[in-house]
């Protein structure tokens, strides 16, 4: 039976398609914005900071109480290393390939929960999650896929799945009791300031870039950011977290659309291939509601 006050099962859904889309529109506007990694990354993160705080006041919602503060600093620093690790390997291996590492993402959440938070997703969800793997391969494989390319991005790759994979374990043991709003706020401030200080470190230059670019970047922030990740987050409460980990592989096959419609980019018969695979093993994933709801 469903907690007082909790969301009905078809809000959940709703809010989780709205998520993915979101941040499945990141890849098109990213490309948009002709900007280095480091500098969409921190200013999509600081500039969605930015509005949670302003919108702080006028929530009547405080920044400060029930904050677990080490929990939003790792979620922070682990957000910030998948955005940077993930972006960063554009730059130095395939596209294709680093959709394919990054999709271990899933494996990692589902060892996370079975061995950290001791709940063990179900049948359906490891069966549909393991048809939605493939499904992303099959997609990126007509794409050109060379695992042997080279090594450094490939590992950058790996090492943002697990990023993200410790981002969404470290919020599904957060936002079950405490300040949601807050710990959202916070994760984004930290992540923020770490991918700025990242880029200093690094050397890139953080001005005189034109006004489209700028424009894209806050569609960036409002879209992918505050809408997407900020819907994810709230849905960690009453989903599994293998099955958004899960959902998510629909990213791939909608951000492969975006691109498409927006940019005109070619969609082949792989894409079409993977995409009816990532849905199919999404839908079975989500078949017994039980594996899939909280609460």
């Amino acid at each position: 039976m469903a907690q007082p006050g909790r969301p009905s099962n078809n809000l959940l859904i709703a809010a989780l398609v709205i998520s993915v889309l979101s941040i499945s529109s990141a890849a098109t506007l990213i490309r948009l914005a002709d900007a280095p990694a480091l500098v969409v990354a921190s200013a999509r993160m600081l500039i969605a900071s930015i509005i949670l705080w302003a919108l702080a006041p006028f929530l009547k919602v405080s920044l400060f109480k029930g904050i677990n503060w080490k929990r939003a600093l790792g979620a922070g620093f682990f957000l910030a290393l998948h955005f940077g690790f993930w972006i960063s390997s554009l730059d130095s291996t395939s596209v294709a390939s680093s959709l394919v590492l990054v999709t271990m993402n899933p494996i990692v959440v589902a060892l996370g929960s079975t061995f950290l938070l001791k709940d063990p997703p179900g049948k359906p969800l490891i069966i549909g999650t393991v048809i939605s793997i493939v499904g992303c391969m099959v997609l990126v494989i007509g794409e050109g896929f060379d695992l042997s390319g080279p090594f450094t991005g490939n590992l950058l790759a790996l090492g943002g799945a697990f990023a993200m994979s410790c981002y969404m374990i470290i919020g599904r043991t957060v936002v079950s009791s405490g300040n949601l709003f807050g710990y959202i706020t916070w994760v984004n401030t930290f992540s923020g300031l770490f991918l700025l200080a990242g880029g200093f470190l690094t050397g890139v230059q953080f001005h005189s870039y034109p006004v489209n670019s700028m424009f894209f970047i806050l569609l960036i922030a409002l879209i992918p950011q505050l809408v997407g990740h900020s819907l994810i987050n709230w849905s960690l409460k009453y989903l599994h977290t293998s099955f958004l980990a899960a959902a998510i592989l629909v990213e791939p096959l909608a951000g492969t659309i975006i691109a498409y419609l927006v940019l005109g980019e070619e969609f082949s018969r792989f894409s079409f291939y993977g995409g009816v695979l990532i849905l199919f093993g999404v839908g079975l994933a989500f078949r017994r509601s039980g594996s899939v709801f909280k609460g």
